[in-house]
């Protein structure tokens, strides 16, 4: 069975310089792919200087739709005029959720967005499969991103199920390797495909590969940055697709 997976961090609906609200040209672009499984990263749950601005400020519900009937909303980062986190958007049944504290400092509010995803059996689905989607934001230094790991690692170890885990890695220096593929047995979709991570970053001239799609027991068949002549956000999206 085919998955299509998307990542993409919206840097809470503006473009890489701050002066564009792209909101609804970015759900358009997710929803031509025609995810399965969508993991969003900078989403904003609440901001009151949105709604002063006459600008979407729930974006999670406003993401939900006719493509994504469930979905999970997780805050990491609260501030006295709102908070954002991570969405995961599912064409199927979510389960359970769970939300690991990721934070290592007071000024980086980062967590782990954790789904059990129930697929139903379908015509190229006999029998009905389970998978575990987790959605996540690392920290900007290496030190933090450490500690990040290692709380990863503990939490997935225990995991059975088939797993994907994708978001923004801030991985700058291209270590997570260590835990993800080494110790966690894991592979990078991207990056087993086409020789090297994903340059996503910044939008509009990536240079650094900050984004990054793990799998374990399922096969990755394709992955590739969409990449646009309007950039929406300061990352780019990142596209794959995995057999179950």
């Amino acid at each position: 069975m085919l998955l299509k997976i998307l990542s993409y961090n919206i840097h809470k609906g503006f473009d890489w310089n701050n002066q564009n609200y792209s909101l609804d040209k970015m759900k358009e672009l997710i929803k031509s792919t025609k995810a399965d499984v969508v993991f969003l990263q900078e989403v904003v749950g609440k901001n009151d200087h949105y709604q002063k601005k006459g600008l979407k400020d729930a974006q999670f519900e406003y993401f939900a739709d006719e493509l994504w009937p469930h979905f999970s909303y997780a805050q990491n980062a609260l501030y006295d005029h709102g908070h954002h986190g991570n969405l995961i958007l599912s064409k199927y049944p979510i389960e359970h959720l769970d939300n690991v504290n990721l934070s290592t400092n007071r000024w980086e509010k980062r967590g782990l967005l954790v789904c059990k995803i129930s697929i139903p059996p379908g015509e190229n689905n006999p029998f009905e499969k389970k998978i575990v989607a987790a959605c996540l934001h690392l920290n900007l230094l290496h030190s933090g991103r450490r500690i990040q790991y290692e709380k990863i690692k503990e939490y997935l170890t225990k995991e059975t199920l088939p797993i994907i885990v994708a978001g923004d890695f801030n991985d700058w220096n291209k270590k997570s390797f260590q835990i993800f593929e080494d110790v966690l047995q894991m592979q990078e979709v991207h990056k087993s495909l086409n020789g090297n991570y994903a340059k996503t970053f910044p939008a509009h001239y990536p240079l650094f590969c900050l984004d990054r799609v793990y799998i374990k027991d399922l096969k990755a068949l394709r992955s590739e940055v969409l990449k646009t002549d309007s950039h929406f956000s300061d990352h780019l999206p990142l596209f794959c697709e995995v057999e179950i």
